[in-house]
């Protein structure tokens, strides 16, 4: 059955713009339609034709991001009206394709930032913030992504004394994150993707800031020592050592910097 699933990805690649049903994938890969789409549902976790939808919408977005027009990409993909493809690209990418085409034409400058005059708060993160993170931290992901795959999750880990992200939110906009996980019951603290380089510039006191109130809150968790696994040799390895993490380990072409609280 595995391989039957294998090909019916390959069809479904193949055919995103055209018309078929669950029975004709199912003739295609070999079962009926029952045993397949239960199979599937196995093995995905949605339906075929979620699945499908799924895939369609991030092959439309992929051209909207390019320039493509919205109302053509829509017809393209088997969307008869604007507002049709509208709800089910707001359902699964989590904006509208005007706001996905928007996303992909801005440069992401954040501005001037005057440590002195402008107010920065360090705060876990929340629901409210994923506007900010698609911006200025996550833009490679979607809305919906970054909900369900780093705010959810983040906020369940605070709320079982797991884990916290940080955000550093400058004049009401934030424009860092910092997240740390907690594994098991041991005092470790383990800051994962995380790949922030030095700038010389003000981003480097923003993190600075957000490295403090990381300490604090691990005092909180009973963590003892963070950990910032890099890639050995890496800036990213580099900035940590600067804002004092020292070697504790090297494994695999992966080094294991630490920092006691």
């Amino acid at each position: 059955m595995e391989q039957a699933i294998i090909k019916a990805y390959e069809f479904i690649d193949e055919h995103l713009r055209d018309e078929f049903s669950l029975d004709e994938l199912a003739r295609f890969v070999g079962y009926s339609s029952y045993h397949f789409a239960r199979k599937f549902k196995e093995v995905t976790g949605k339906t075929v034709m979620e699945y499908v939808r799924e895939k369609r919408i991030f092959a439309a977005a992929d051209e909207i991001k390019a320039g493509a027009n919205i109302c053509d990409t829509a017809m393209k993909y088997g969307f008869d009206t604007h507002a049709g493809f509208t709800k089910a690209f707001s359902s699964i990418y989590g904006c509208t394709p005007v706001q996905c085409a928007q996303h992909a034409q801005k440069s992401f400058v954040k501005g001037k930032i005057d440590m002195e005059k402008s107010k920065i708060v360090i705060r876990p993160v929340c629901k409210d913030d994923v506007q900010d993170l698609w911006e200025n931290v996550y833009s490679a992901m979607t809305p919906r992504q970054i909900t369900e795959e780093k705010i959810l999750p983040a906020i369940e880990r605070l709320s079982r004394r797991e884990g916290i992200e940080l955000v550093a939110q400058v004049d009401g906009r934030v424009v860092m994150s910092l997240p740390m996980v907690k594994p098991f019951w041991i005092p470790l603290g383990v800051l994962f993707d995380n790949n922030y380089v030095l700038t010389n510039g003000v981003e480097d006191e923003i993190m600075e800031k957000l490295l403090e109130e990381m300490k604090n809150q691990c005092r909180m968790l009973n963590v003892s020592t963070l950990i910032s696994p890099q890639v050995e040799g890496s800036e990213s390895a580099k900035a940590f050592m600067h804002f004092g993490f020292t070697e504790a380990w090297k494994s695999g072409g992966w080094v294991y910097l630490a920092m006691s609280i």
